[in-house]
């Protein structure tokens, strides 16, 4: 009984389950019917109405112009392949299909419309589809809603093409874009600056707020939740259109530096939106409403003179070669004034202002850069030349790339050879010069190792420098002409460097070893150069075949590892295609470590036309069988030469190191104005500082400046009543006066004579307050920045440490000590005496008419003060005896031209010479000294000539810097901005220029 009802409850579950299958079968069958059937005219109607597609419209990024107009930074077209993902992603991710058995498939329509739009876009760009449909997957999907650019600079005919599939592929879109292009070219590049890609972490940051905005707004209008740093949900969604507006995409270029970086939002613009119908077949139909224009980037007009910079940067260029063997100084070596060694490019600044408004008129600085480079196509080389990547010292050591540098007219370039290279490094004349002088073949550099490894392999010394010094004469004897144990290292880590000894068989020592160093050297940077090139071609076979294999094998588990790995980190997801490229690059390396030499071997057995091909071939034609390889093998590129040093040296740890000698640490400074991103000591034109806070405290001081001698001491000037100032005073070290006899002189005339001592005696003697010097190179702006709209800018530097160093203050007084400055600034503390007391904010753009200028504050400037610091700028340059006197000067007397125009601005023109000495050394040997050198300074105010002599003082028209480093005197700069204030005045006469300020402009 019992169990007769309990079948009966299972048979009743066992109906209703079937009943329940077959209702739903039922409304299955009945929904296909009615689709399929009822529905089948209207879903036809649907499916040839037109469909909406969504394109994005960039904006023009704003030009650039000078005061007068002229066009410096402008846009020119630009064709682009692009994809437009969102298009894309109208397209089902999954589906349905009957096959030929008539049995229902998943198909992944997204995945395969990808697939064949990539062939088709590979066809057409000659690109790797493979790598077109990474791209997409990877990339061109962060950001939907913006084109993905896959090629730029396409031809004319591959944009028609491409137009032409636009109507058939969803997702292409063929750009009609904008490019930068700088007409000037160099001229002006450190104003106007440059632009780059978009860095990689910027761009994912964008991605991942604009993902987090999204979530957000979802959240809000599902659940009406917002987090906790918002305050109100109108906040979240104008962030969306702000990001969505700017529509940075990875392939932008935004500003890196200058006025492109600075004014970066107000020169990109506003993108648009436009929604066109297509038919089926992608022909437009008709733009819908509601679309939004693109709104341009702003243009932007600097208050510099285009004409006047360009000037002012081939003055500098010019320059830069008349310098050249002009540094003399003492010889450490036996103390010998000698012409010193200089900097392959040594640079220098010049500025240009108005000193009643602070519009800069120039601002050029040497060297220069070209900032088409940055944005042009396949110029990656000469970016890393500009930003003095090691990149770029690695091509120059391994021969792939020369030294460039500017000359009137051309330029003038140079390769890394072995003789360059210890050019830059040692004296042309010293004992390890001699050394490579007799040891100058493969043979004696292999030896001079293996004798010293002879001597560590027996010693029991605790290092190599340790050996070194317990070394007996008879062995390593040919460094025994080297006093010391460190230089005698640095020979053997020199010739290790070049000849690394294990790789050479004694068999091939007996072939090579009287082949010169430098002819070694030449083979191996054609070894290099081979290298890269064969690497290249070894790299797309390796891409098509054997990394194609180990995707298909390990690419599901590896991206699944890097994964997990960002979620323990906690850091944002990174397009996979960047750790597949990452991954191919390891892989890559290790094959081609195993087939480089074969491979090498067997194009030099070729017959292409090749110079470096036949310069090895010859060689290595030329030794045994196996031989040809192994010589081969003992040639290295600059990423290989990580051996530590033997040497203890203050700069270098690695054979890399040591092989960027040749290199300046901080570089030449292509990308670095030296107007106002790097300092220096700034020399005599502080001694104005000086000469007003003296001035301001009522102090009248009178000495007598010449050289004297009181038995042992040193008399570097006299009071009035012959009290002498002995050189070691009050507990400090006084600096003399160059000229031996000054004789009397008050302020005036210490200003004239560039006197030493007569600001140092003021300073110390005379000021109420150490720190007083301080207070008045604050006033005028000194140890702050300017406030320019520029990135970059540096402060300077003040002293700090008056009270207590005696002989610092009495450098400072005359403009040394630890005062660091810019030309920028210097140019600033000139304006502020022209104007009448008011510290400038300069400014890079023109300023409107109605527009006061900007100053930080005023500063006490009465005529009683202002008058005796012009007088004694005029007599530095128009008196008998001063300073910068036009029959003082080289340039002036060997040009009757250049003297003429100089002599036609007497009482114009007004100015100051500055010579500041500075500690540098040009040797890199372990115990090479530092040496003085001079970095030269000129400063000059300019009057307007139409104005009566007697109130001329009145009337400032222009102030001038001009700043040359590793010079000789500073008057050699007086004629320089002498012909800056005629060009300027040329300029001015020529364009129809008017004047938009008052007398002082406040």
């Amino acid at each position: 009984m019992w169990r007769h009802r309990k079948n009966e409850q299972a048979a009743t579950k066992m109906r209703r389950v079937l009943h329940l299958i077959c209702a739903v079968f039922l409304l299955l069958a009945f929904r296909a019917w009615h689709l399929g059937i009822a529905q089948r005219e209207e879903g036809l109607k649907d499916a040839q109405k037109p469909k909406t597609r969504t394109v994005l419209l960039r904006a023009d990024r704003g030009e650039i112009c000078d005061r007068f107009h002229i066009p410096m930074a402008v846009n020119r077209i630009c064709y682009n392949a692009a994809v437009y993902y969102g298009q894309i992603n109208q397209i089902p991710t999954r589906g349905w299909q009957i096959d030929e058995k008539g049995a229902r498939v998943r198909t992944f329509p997204r995945k395969e419309h990808i697939q064949n739009l990539s062939k088709v876009l590979g066809r057409v760009l000659d690109l790797d589809p493979g790598r077109i449909e990474d791209l997409i997957h990877a990339k061109a999907s962060l950001l939907p809603h913006v084109p993905f650019v896959l090629k730029t600079h396409l031809k004319e005919e591959e944009y028609y093409r491409l137009k032409m599939l636009e109507r058939e592929w969803l997702g292409i879109h063929a750009e009609i874009g904008q490019e930068r292009y700088y007409p000037l070219h160099k001229t002006g590049c450190h104003i106007i600056g440059s632009l780059g890609s978009i860095s990689q972490k910027k761009y994912t940051e964008v991605v991942q707020e604009i993902h987090n905005l999204q979530e957000i707004i979802h959240d809000y209008e599902m659940q009406g939740a917002l987090p906790d740093e918002y305050i109100s949900i109108d906040f979240a969604y104008k962030r969306l259109e702000e990001l969505k507006d700017k529509a940075y995409t990875i392939n932008d270029l935004v500003g890196k530096s200058g006025i492109e970086a600075r004014f970066e939002a107000d020169l990109r613009g506003v993108f648009g939106v436009k929604t066109v119908e297509v038919d089926q077949l992608g022909k437009t139909l008709k733009e819908l409403p509601g679309g939004k224009t693109p709104i341009p980037g702003r243009r932007t007009v600097l208050s510099i003179s285009s004409e006047l910079q360009q000037f002012a940067e081939e003055l500098l260029t010019q320059n830069e070669k008349d310098r050249e063997g002009r540094s003399v100084g003492l010889d450490p070596s036996d103390k010998v004034r000698k012409i010193q060694k200089q900097p392959w490019i040594k640079g220098g600044a010049i500025v240009a202002m108005d000193p009643r408004n602070g519009e800069i008129l120039a601002f050029a600085s040497h060297p220069r850069f070209d900032p088409n480079d940055f944005v042009g196509k396949g110029r990656s080389s000469q970016i890393s030349r500009w930003l003095e990547t090691e990149r770029m010292i690695a091509s120059l050591w391994d021969g792939q790339e020369v030294l460039v540098r500017e000359r009137p007219l051309r330029e003038e370039r140079s390769s890394v050879s072995w003789e360059f290279y210890l050019d830059q490094i040692l004296p042309k004349e010293g004992p390890m010069r001699e050394v490579f002088e007799k040891a100058d073949d493969v043979a004696k550099f292999v030896q001079i190792q293996e004798e010293f490894q002879e001597v560590l392999y027996f010693s029991k010394a605790a290092s190599p420098l340790a050996a070194m010094e317990e070394l007996p004469s008879k062995q390593c004897s040919r460094l025994q002409s080297i006093a010391t144990p460190a230089d005698r290292l640095f020979v053997i880590d020199l010739c290790h460097l070049v000849i690394d000894s294990p790789r050479f068989s004694d068999e091939l020592l007996a072939k090579i070893g009287s082949m010169k160093i430098g002819t070694y050297r030449l083979l191996n940077q054609a070894f290099c150069r081979l290298e890269k090139k064969r690497k290249e071609e070894a790299l797309h076979k390796f891409h098509a075949a054997e990394f194609a294999a180990w995707r298909a094998r390990h690419q599901k588990a590896f991206l699944q590892q890097k994964r997990e790995e960002e979620k323990e980190k906690k850091t944002y997801a990174r397009p996979y295609i960047d750790y597949l490229d990452q991954k191919e690059k390891e892989l890559f390396q290790v094959v081609w470590e195993e087939k480089k030499i074969p491979a090498l071997l067997e194009y030099l057995g070729t017959d292409n036309l090749d110079s470096d091909r036949e310069l090895l071939q010859k060689t290595v034609a030329s030794l045994p069988p196996g031989l040809g390889e192994e010589f081969l093998r003992t040639f290295r590129t600059f990423q290989e030469l990580e051996r530590s040093l033997l040497t203890p040296h203050r700069r270098f740890k690695t054979e890399k190191d040591l092989a960027s000698a040749f290199y300046p640490q901080g570089g030449f400074g292509y990308s670095r104005s030296y107007a106002f991103q790097t300092s220096a000591p700034q020399g005599s034109v502080l001694k104005l500082v000086t000469a007003y806070e003296g001035l301001r405290q009522g102090v009248q001081l009178s000495i007598i400046d010449e050289h004297g001698q009181d038995g042992k001491n040193q008399i570097v000037a006299y009071s009035l009543n012959k009290n002498p100032y002995p050189r070691i005073y009050k507990g400090g070290r006084l600096p003399r006066t160059h000229a031996a006899h000054v004789g009397k002189i008050d302020l005036v005339g210490a200003l004239a004579h560039s006197s030493n001592p007569y600001f140092s005696i003021l300073a110390g003697d005379y000021f109420k307050n150490p720190e007083d010097l301080n207070t008045a190179a604050s006033l005028f702006g000194y140890g702050k920045k300017s406030g320019i709209d520029l990135p970059g800018e540096v402060a300077g530097n003040l002293p700090k440490d008056l009270k207590m160093n005696k002989t610092g203050l009495y450098s400072y007084a005359i403009g040394q000590h630890t005062l660091l400055t810019t030309p920028l600034r210097s140019t600033l503390m000139l304006a502020s005496l022209a104007n009448g007391g008011h510290l400038l904010r300069p400014s890079i753009l023109k300023r409107a008419a109605s527009h006061p200028p900007e100053y930080h504050h005023s500063l006490p400037l009465p005529s009683s003060i202002r008058n005796p610091l012009f007088e004694g700028m005029d007599q530095t340059i128009w008196s008998h005896d001063g300073s910068a006197r036009p029959m003082a000067i080289k340039s002036l007397l060997a040009n009757p031209a250049l003297m003429h125009d100089y002599l036609l601005l007497q009482h114009q023109m007004i100015g100051k010479t500055g010579t500041a000495e500075i500690m540098f050394n040009p040797n890199l040997y372990p115990t090479s000294p530092a040496q003085m050198y001079k970095h030269i300074w000129f400063g000059a105010i300019a009057f307007d000539p139409e104005v009566p002599a007697k109130v001329r003082w009145e009337s400032p028209e222009l102030v001038v810097v001009v700043f040359l480093r590793f010079g000789d005197t500073g008057k050699e700069a007086a004629p320089i901005a002498a012909r800056m204030i005629r060009k300027w005045r040329e300029i001015r006469g020529s364009r129809s220029y008017t004047q938009t300020t008052s007398k002082v402009g406040f």
